[in-house]
């Protein structure tokens, strides 16, 4: 059994945004992250996620017609899957692969240490980290 915590993998200077926040303004920041996704926190509480491919609707709408000034809050997800620093990073992979609890739904997934929201894991931080284990099998 592969022991990869959650924890070893994240992104810690993901985007934070408010529900507030410009759509223009989101994306900008998910543009400068090597993630997909920015987490939407209110009052110190992960209230939603917000992905690129979230922000493509809109944008085409927006961009077309060149009119509006929509928010973070007229397209998040509030349905929010999260995982906890010290899982398993097979556990967490195996659940995405299966579709288990809406984990699908999203691309970034974030990480939370005792109840406290601490960074993004995405999945390619999952592929890394298999491949990464994979690789070191390969050498025994």
């Amino acid at each position: 059994m592969i022991d990869l915590k959650v924890k070893d993998f994240i992104t810690q200077n993901a985007p934070v945004i408010t529900s507030s926040t410009l759509l223009s303004d989101a994306v900008d920041q998910i543009e400068k992250s090597p993630q997909d996704s920015a987490v939407v926190v209110e009052n110190e509480r992960v209230v939603g996620i917000l992905s690129e491919r979230d922000c493509l609707r809109t944008l085409v709408s927006s961009s077309y017609y060149c009119d509006g000034a929509p928010t973070v809050s007229d397209i998040i997800k509030t349905n929010v899957v999260t995982i906890d620093a010290e899982d398993n990073i097979h556990d967490v992979a195996s659940k995405v692969i299966s579709d288990t609890a809406g984990f699908c739904d999203q691309t970034c997934f974030p990480v939370m240490q005792n109840n406290v929201y601490v960074g993004l894991i995405g999945v390619k931080g999952l592929v890394e980290a298999l491949n990464q284990h994979f690789k070191s099998c390969q050498t025994h």
